[in-house]
């Protein structure tokens, strides 16, 4: 059910101390609808879209979508729940992010992540690894380290401009980025060249895309 009244704290959390014209114009929120929802003049929630658009992390969207009643609020009373951004793949790199870079947000149980660690949900763009069962469009929780055993599948950063998603194999002095589907190159890099590659990251799990 939209409760119009937590909407409407959320909204003014979200302009941070923005008028209406600057929040409309920055978000895409319309004006009209904007003081509308701000003096409690509507009873119907705007589109699960628009609010992805103008989430942050000052008001996650998770918490937008239970304000306004597509998503129930069974996992938001659970403390150990806690919700994690979405970052769009080529942006992964970056050691901070910025709403441009965050296609949404994903709720996880905090007792499945290690608090030594950073983590970040990102999605997959191409079929490079469907044959380890990664297809495109799946979320994958990331773990943001340096270093990876051999055999584990990684988020990897090469030349720091191409972002990749490989399995690591490292035979003598030999790193080879590997692809899991036959269609798709892997990586081959001697000791010498090992410097340009940087790991972003251990895949830990990965959600995936309804059929």
């Amino acid at each position: 059910m939209f409760d119009k009244h937590i909407f409407k704290q959320q909204l003014i959390k979200l302009m941070n101390g923005r008028t209406t014209t600057e929040f409309a114009h920055q978000t895409g929120f319309n004006r009209t609808y904007l003081s509308k929802y701000l003096n409690l003049k509507l009873d119907r929630p705007p589109s699960a879209r628009l609010l992805q658009h103008i989430a942050s992390p000052i008001v996650p969207y998770e918490a937008l979508l239970i304000s306004c009643g597509y998503l129930t609020n069974a996992l938001s009373c659970d403390a150990s729940a806690i919700t994690l951004p979405i970052i769009h793949f080529m942006d992964i790199c970056n050691t901070t992010f910025s709403q441009e870079h965050i296609e949404g947000y994903e709720t996880i149980n905090a007792a499945q992540l290690n608090p030594a660690y950073d983590y970040v949900y990102t999605r997959v763009k191409d079929n490079s690894m469907s044959h380890a069962r990664i297809q495109s469009g799946d979320l994958l929780l990331i773990q943001k380290q340096s270093h990876i055993n051999s055999g584990e599948i990684a988020v990897i950063s090469v030349d720091h401009e191409t972002i990749l998603l490989k399995r690591i194999l490292k035979k003598q002095n030999i790193l080879v980025l590997q692809s899991e589907n036959p269609s798709y190159s892997s990586y081959i890099f001697s000791a010498e060249e090992q410097n340009r590659v940087r790991i972003i990251g251990k895949v830990i799990h990965v959600k995936f895309t309804p059929l």
